[in-house]
């Protein structure tokens, strides 16, 4: 279901002008599945370690930022919406402080 929302999202998004807040939006709540998967495994068995498991956990969650914050910047980029100057960046520091986490926590 997700995929077919992803596809209809992307291909509005082109024919409406602005492909780069589409993905953005794509990558971002692609990144909230990915988490609602590795919360709740499709399978229901959880056989990882638990600090593996929050590993992939926040690793999802910086990539989304990431992804999302740098399609975002090369919205603004495009003329796609003026609002992605002030967004954007703050996705790249929410992705940032999660791998700071990420990397901190598996150093410890």
């Amino acid at each position: 279901m997700f995929c077919f929302a992803a596809v209809a999202v992307l291909a509005f998004g082109w024919q409406d002008g602005e492909p780069w807040t589409a993905a953005a939006f794509v990558v971002f709540f692609s990144s909230r599945v990915a988490r609602s998967v590795i919360k709740r495994p499709l399978s229901g068995i959880r056989d990882m370690p638990p600090a593996k498991h929050v590993g992939r956990f926040i690793a999802a969650t910086a990539a989304g930022w990431l992804g999302s914050g740098t399609l975002a910047i090369t919205a603004a980029l495009a003329g796609e919406g003026q609002e992605w100057w002030y967004v954007g960046p703050c996705f790249l520091i929410l992705g940032v402080l999660n791998l700071w986490i990420l990397f901190h926590r598996s150093h410890r």
